[in-house]
This record gives C-alpha cells, sequence and structure tokens, in this order.
C-alpha cells in the first residue's frame, strides 16, 4: 500500500469514526475482484468481505428496529430493515462516504464505467461494514450503522410508513391533485448531507419535512400532511 492511498483511507476512517488497527482490512474492502484478478501479485478482494458485511448490517439494523418498537409487529419492521438495506440506500451511503472514488479496480472493469456501476458501490459499503467488524468486534460495526441510519430511522417503523402513498391515495380518495415536493434547502458536507423539502398540496406549502436524503425528506414531510389532513376541522360560525 502506497502512503498516498494509506492517507486517503485514514481519512475515510474518519469518515467512518473508527480508528483502524489494520488499515489493510479497509484497503481490502475496497479491491474489486477485477483487479484481484488481473494483478501479478496476490491480492486479496472484497467479495468475502460482502458477504460478512451484508450479514453484519442486517443484525445491526434489526437491532436499532428491534430496540425502537420493541413490540412493533414483526412485518412492519421487516419491510423497515429491507428498504434500509437496499442496494439503492447503500449505493446512497456510499457515495456519501466518498467509496467510489476509493474503490480499486481492475483495467477492463474501468474501462467499462465499472466505477459508475452503483451496484459496485453497495458492495463495497457491505465489505467496509465487514472490515469495520472484523477490526474492532460488532460493538464498532454497530456505533457506525447507528450513525449512518439515525437519519432514516426518524421515518415511522409501522404499517403505513410509505406516507408518501398514504398521502396520494387519500387525495385521489378525495379527488384533489396529488401532492408535489420541492426541495427549499440542502446542506452539510457531502458524507453528511441535510436536505429539506416541502410538501405543497393544491399548490400550497402544506408542510416540510428533514433527512439525510431528499426520499427521507419527502416521506417526513408526507407524514405530516397525512397528519395535518386527519385533523378534526374546526366548526364554522354557526354551524350546528
Amino acid at each position: 500500500m502506497t502512503a498516498g492511498r494509506a492517507t486517503l483511507l485514514r481519512d475515510l476512517a474518519g469518515r467512518l469514526g473508527h480508528g483502524f488497527e489494520d488499515l489493510t482490512l479497509l484497503d481490502r474492502a475496497l479491491t474489486h475482484a477485477s483487479l484481484a484478478n488481473e494483478s501479478k501479485a496476490t491480492r486479496r478482494d472484497n467479495e468475502p468481505l460482502e458477504f460478512l458485511g451484508d450479514a453484519v448490517l442486517g443484525l445491526a439494523v434489526t437491532d436499532l428496529l428491534h430496540r425502537r418498537d420493541p413490540d412493533g409487529s414483526e412485518g412492519a419492521k421487516s419491510r423497515a430493515r429491507a428498504r434500509l438495506v437496499s442496494a439503492a440506500s447503500l449505493a446512497q451511503r456510499a457515495q456519501a462516504l466518498g467509496l467510489p472514488e476509493l474503490l480499486l479496480l481492475g483495467r477492463g472493469e474501468e474501462k467499462t464505467g465499472g466505477r459508475a456501476k452503483a451496484a459496485l458501490w453497495a458492495d463495497a459499503y457491505e465489505a467496509v461494514i465487514a472490515a469495520v467488524y472484523l477490526d474492532g468486534g460488532f460493538v464498532a460495526a454497530q456505533r457506525l450503522v447507528a450513525a449512518e441510519f439515525a437519519g432514516d430511522l426518524r421515518v415511522p417503523v409501522d404499517a403505513s410508513e410509505d406516507a408518501k402513498s398514504l398521502l396520494q391515495e387519500l387525495l385521489q380518495g378525495q379527488g384533489r391533485p396529488l401532492p408535489s415536493y420541492r426541495v427549499r434547502s440542502e446542506e452539510g458536507p457531502s458524507h453528511g448531507r441535510r436536505f429539506e423539502v416541502e410538501c405543497r398540496l393544491d399548490d400550497d406549502s402544506v408542510t416540510t419535512g428533514e433527512g439525510p436524503s431528499k426520499k427521507v425528506a419527502q416521506q417526513e414531510a408526507a407524514r405530516r400532511a397525512l397528519a395535518r389532513l386527519k385533523q378534526p376541522r374546526p366548526l364554522r360560525s354557526g354551524a350546528v
């Protein structure tokens, strides 16, 4: 490992909030099989770490969901876990941490646009979780997962967690136009972005929501709009 590579990996470790005893674990987590196959020297790729990281991540997220709502329905928590650990979710988190730029790819994979493949980003994210686990144990991995997923865990974990769909169905049933969403602000560094999104009904701004991604902020704004629409309306003066 070159001195320059080591510096980049230590910077990543800082963003992860974990000081590595063995930095080669993090290097391996970001080494794609295409490079290992092309390398003349013996080089270990990240595929075994992906497998381990998937299991560690699943357990850590399940633990977070259970602690947040111990008596909640199994189905709702299963759906929430599937959403949180989906490839799209992991790829987004990998991009925020700067993993795509740190991936080591073979020449062939690089030429065919491998660095832009979200699937590789998600795989690398799982491998990084495994690297933290192997280096610092489950407590270290759990701490990282808790920090990474804290914002998304603010979205309600119940049978009606898809607030955007519920809001759309409610408005359609009332014969009203569908809601629209607009980003009002986007702040913070790339690895700690915060979005504020407004939900508009009938061309009026009704509620706002915040979150680490546009999707989470939209869900929060929709949840608040639903709560407002379900509030009993005050009777007009003279009404019986």
